[in-house]
């Protein structure tokens, strides 16, 4: 590794750094301890009273090492903040290389007859576990926890990945009083940083020498107090995405005598790194493998198009996704499809070799999925899945087999994440491409029904969803137990009773879903006197504004645009003819971002009403919050207008 090679020729003896803290570990306060609330947000079930973090380069006798020391300490005001008294710390790994952690100590106190009581953590009280295909985990509840306790906990992280920093997270769930940084890389380690988040806050920059190191070290400090809780808000993409932080990105290594290493500074250069890879360099056309699976039924004169959709099918019905992300093989393609599971990778990477031996221009598309942040400069690291993209013609096709309901340009939802890099080392491409915003989900639905004298609401519906629609209806009701789920829509839609159910086209990935059942509700209308009141959407409508707050500062993720068409006809009772119905209406947000349009009738024995609804964009900017928290408002009260029947 180039860490190795490198600080190894510094011939390294580490020591540890001294860091004077400004608050000591194990030195709990009775004020600290008698503190019912904090009374800059009364609403908090805990707070951070103080965090520091210090990263510095060390090394062991063998190898070098990334260093983090952590003192956090919080208190917990009530029951509801006691899930803040469970630990968790997140340990990378990369084969047999991982992180590690050492010196753990933590210690709960509480305030009992005036004396400050410690409870200490026991070795038994720590539990290890396997958290994901790249992270282990330490995970410890501190004992005798109680409302107004405080928890002082400490540890150290030793790293052999020198190149990774971890984000520098300054803000959590919870307030913070006080939080601390310093971040020292020696000099020559060139770290691109990028400030994100909604809380202002600047660095102050040094430099230290490091006697045990022989050399100068870029020193970064933080210091934040009083930093609001970052709380999450509906329709929100990653809440990550928002917490204030630092990201690191190292760009190069330049010191004197050596030969000076470069990296991510462009994404040019990513895309390069990236196809320097031997998965994407040579094994994409190893294809041998595939001359008796793709000959026997793709075609050599097929159009290119069915070509595409012949050799997705095959790898979907024949490859298991592991439940793993990566932009690497795990197994490679031989094993991939002899042992018909990989990761991401394994599965999309595969695909396109297929692609690419039944001659289509296909190539790799590597991508940040929405829960693994938006990647805001040039990186590699953060990184960390891949897509197979096609050209035929001037048309676009982005495909991701790795989903049971996934489809040609309908992937998962986690996918729409900013833009790809392609990787097309055969034409000498690498840039960035834009992922194509998906088709509208559409959902329609038609409904015949009657109401009688007495208020009784009965009929039938058909409905049909497609694109992202259909693909969210696929996984909602698959190796669902139809009674519980019957059971869960009726409770959904006002208490409706549902016979005759029947859901078409649901177990594959094509084609649109179609639904259909009758229904019955005893009280489908209000008698008030000789008068019959309907609300003419009956149990489809919206009854609740989703948006709730004064202002929104992060953008509003929809996943998908969306339309939705519902046709209703509602026989009126026999003696009774329409007295009033309310009045059509259109109501658009600004920049054409969405619309709804009501439009009733009204005849001598029927009602019809034709309600659309759409929003155009996948996500809209905080800047338009007020406008959508208000159309949603105008929305909801049309729909609760009522039609009034008259006895004749």
């Amino acid at each position: 590794m180039v860490k190795k090679n490198l600080l190894f020729l510094f011939s390294l003896v580490i020591t540890q750094f001294s860091f004077t803290q400004e608050i000591k570990f194990g030195e709990i306060s009775k004020e600290e301890l008698s503190e019912k609330y904090y009374d800059k947000d009364s609403s908090a079930n805990a707070v951070i009273l103080y965090k520091e973090r210090r990263t510095y380069y060390g090394s062991n006798t063998t190898s070098a090492e990334l260093v983090t020391e952590v003192h956090e300490r919080i208190k917990i005001y009530n029951k509801e903040g006691f899930d803040k008294a469970t630990i968790s710390i997140n340990l990378f790994k990369s084969g047999s290389t991982r992180e590690r952690v050492s010196r753990l100590k933590a210690y709960t106190y509480n305030l009992e007859n005036d004396k400050v009581l410690e409870t200490k953590l026991d070795k038994d009280q720590i539990f290890e576990n396997e958290y994901s295909y790249n992270y282990e985990q330490i995970k410890f509840t501190m004992p005798n926890i109680k409302e107004g306790s405080v928890i002082d906990v400490r540890y150290k992280i030793i790293s052999p990945f020198y190149f990774m920093i971890d984000e520098l997270k300054l803000q959590y769930d919870i307030p913070i009083k006080l939080i601390n940084a310093e971040i020292k890389t020696p000099e020559g380690y060139n770290f691109s940083t990028k400030s994100k988040g909604y809380v202002n806050f600047f660095p102050s920059r040094s430099s230290d020498w490091s006697s045990s190191l022989g050399m100068n070290m870029d020193v970064l400090s933080y210091s934040l107090k009083d930093v609001p809780a970052l709380k999450d808000e509906i329709f929100v993409d990653n809440i990550n995405n928002y917490r204030a932080g630092v990201l690191f990105e190292l760009v190069s290594i330049e010191i004197p005598g050596l030969r000076s290493r470069y990296f991510a500074k462009s994404w040019g250069d990513v895309a390069k790194t990236i196809g320097s890879d031997d998965d994407y360099k040579n094994e994409l056309d190893k294809t041998n493998s595939f001359d008796d699976i793709l000959d026997d039924f793709v075609s050599s004169n097929l159009p290119e198009l069915d070509k595409m959709k012949k050799v997705f099918k095959y790898v979907k019905d024949n490859i298991q996704w592991n439940g793993v992300d990566g932009k690497q093989f795990h197994n490679g393609i031989r094993k991939t499809l002899k042992e018909k599971k990989g990761n991401t990778a394994d599965i999309n990477l595969t695909l396109v070799a297929m692609l690419r031996y039944v001659g289509l221009d296909a190539n790799p598309l590597v991508i940040s999925t929405k829960d693994n942040l938006v990647p805001i400069f040039p990186t590699v690291d953060r990184l960390n899945y891949v897509l197979a993209y096609t050209v035929i013609g001037d048309q676009e096709y982005f495909l991701d087999a790795t989903d049971e309901f996934s489809d040609i340009n309908i992937l998962p939802l986690k996918d729409y994440n900013w833009q790809g890099i392609l990787v097309d080392n055969n034409k000498m491409v690498w840039t960035k491409v834009g992922i194509n915003e998906p088709e509208p989900g559409a959902s329609q639905y038609m409904i015949n029904s009657s109401v009688n004298e007495e208020g009784v609401l009965e009929g039938s519906l058909r409905s049909r969803y497609t694109n992202h629609s259909a693909y969210n209806f696929r996984r909602k009701f698959k190796n669902q137990d139809l009674d519980a789920f019957l059971t869960a829509k009726e409770e959904t839609l006002e208490n409706i009773e549902i016979s005759n159910y029947k859901a078409d086209n649901t177990e594959t990935y094509e084609g649109y879903v179609s639904e259909s059942y009758d229904f019955y509700k005893e009280s489908g209308a209000d008698i008030i006197n000789d008068k019959i009141y309907i609300t003419p959407s009956l149990f489809l409508k919206s009854s609740e504004n989703p948006f709730k707050l004064d202002k929104r500062e992060f953008p509003i993720d929809f996943g998908y645009p969306i339309k939705e068409i519902y046709m209703i006809n509602i026989d009126v009772p026999e003696g009774y003819i329409v007295e009033s119905c309310p009045k059509a209406v259109i109501l658009r947000l600004p920049q054409n971002l969405g619309e709804f349009q009501f439009a009733p009738k009204s005849f001598s024995n029927k009602i019809q009403i034709t309600i659309s609804f759409e929003l155009k964009k996948s996500i809209i900017g905080p800047e338009n919050y007020l406008y959508l928290k208000e159309f949603f408002n105008q929305m909801i009260n049309k729909q609760k207008e009522q039609v009034v029947l008259t006895k004749v």
